[in-house]
């Protein structure tokens, strides 16, 4: 299919902002490691990472500007803070702690190769050849992830501790990540966001309990119920307006300026 139907434009356009939202925060959040990262070359791979995420949000946000007329720039930088469908754990400071920051990468990359996955299959040939290509790059940011993972686990006492710390921590946020967008079941019975075998939240669990307990970690996460109103709907923590002031204050002073 070439063509996308009218009805399925604003839930696809929901959709693809939850996973362009998503990676424009986790990009940004992680960027703050540049110069900061716990040895020279992982400094330069993370920075590098956090550049991907951007360029894959710009990549999508110019999706969504042809589903709504709409610019990247406006799309990534002009929303009022309850128009964004990121979710809280991307949201969320790790205040330069190197074990949250992987932590929270670990949980998100995992879902972000299954969202590409699904999308890789859709029905509409110009999102699955995009999303395609992204997921190439986000594969490879899982197996980084997860190498880091084990070797923190593997680590000394404290490295175990502070990483088992964080997974604690964010664990109760990660499932917010599944939280649906409106009208995502319409895009689900259209065949152009398809459900994939293993690509559903067992296949998630699975994958990141696996390689948690490689690192002799322990990891619990509980099936998602009903999950109230959260990132996917405009419901945010106080971090997102506190993020958003510090990331669109350029674009605020000059909306219109061209690079």
């Amino acid at each position: 299919m070439t063509d996308l139907p009218t009805n399925l434009k604003q839930p696809l356009a929901q959709l693809l902002l939850a996973l362009a939202d998503d990676k424009l925060m986790l990009g940004h959040r992680n960027s703050d490691w540049t110069g900061l990262g716990p040895i020279l070359e992982e400094d330069i791979a993370f920075s590098h990472m956090a550049q991907d995420e951007m360029a894959h949000a710009q990549l999508l946000y110019e999706m969504v500007g042809e589903l709504t007329g709409k610019t990247a720039d406006e799309l990534a930088f002009g929303r009022k803070p309850e128009e964004y469908r990121c979710a809280a754990i991307v949201e969320v400071p790790d205040e330069f702690d190197w074990a949250t920051a992987l932590a929270r990468k670990f949980f998100c990359d995992h879902f972000d190769v299954i969202r590409l996955g699904r999308l890789a299959k859709s029905s509409w040939k110009p999102l699955a050849e995009r999303a395609a290509r992204i997921g190439a790059e986000e594969a490879l940011h899982v197996e980084h992830v997860d190498g880091w993972l084990v070797r923190l686990g593997r680590g000394t006492g404290e490295s175990k501790s502070r990483m088992q710390k964080a997974l604690d921590a964010l664990t109760p946020l990660a499932a917010g990540l599944w939280e649906p967008v409106e009208g995502e079941e319409q895009l689900v019975s259209a065949g152009t966001y398809p459900p994939v075998e293993a690509h559903d939240f067992k296949g998630w669990r699975s994958k990141l309990t696996k390689t948690a307990q490689a690192a002799g970690l322990t990891l619990t996460l509980n099936e998602p119920r009903t999950l109230g109103k959260g990132g996917r709907r405009g419901v945010h923590t106080k971090h997102l307006k506190e993020l958003l002031d510090e990331m669109c204050e350029v674009y605020r002073v000059e909306p219109g300026a061209a690079w």
